[in-house]
């Protein structure tokens, strides 16, 4: 396993595309295709790599006041419950720090809530609805 960053002209954003889509919008019957991607031309995309295959990733969008948020976290099927998605925040808190980010920020959904309170993040408890399902907003300081 190994950690990469890449860019939507890297063919790995093909695969993180397809990743999205299987695991984040498929399920809820919605597509990728039907949305806006512009930010994802300049926010920060980070892979956990098994050989050749992209078996987890997230993206990191910069945000004003030293905060950076996280979203689009996700894990392949076949692959979850491995701790491959522990192993990818981590490294995206690291590269946050490393970069100068004070925050990490995230709306999670309600059904992920108990691994990012796992890994530290805090939430204020409020429910709203992102993509008609409950999400929470979470917040770790990462310095």
């Amino acid at each position: 396993m190994q950690i990469v960053t890449y860019t939507t002209t890297d063919p790995l954003y093909s695969q993180a595309y397809a990743l999205r889509n299987l695991v984040l919008r498929h399920p809820l019957g919605l597509d990728l295709k039907d949305e806006d991607l512009s930010r994802d031309q300049t926010d920060y995309h980070i892979g956990l790599l098994d050989e050749e295959t992209l078996a987890a990733s997230l993206i990191l969008h910069p945000l004003d006041g030293g905060d950076i948020q996280m979203r689009q976290v996700c894990t392949h099927p076949d692959r979850q419950g491995e701790g491959l998605g522990r192993t990818l925040v981590t490294a995206a808190e690291e590269m946050a720090r490393q970069m100068g980010y004070k925050r990490m920020v995230l709306h999670g959904r309600e059904s992920a809530a108990g691994f990012y309170r796992k890994l530290g993040y805090l939430t204020d408890g409020v429910r709203f609805y992102e993509l008609n399902i409950p999400h929470l907003s979470f917040h770790k300081t990462l310095v």
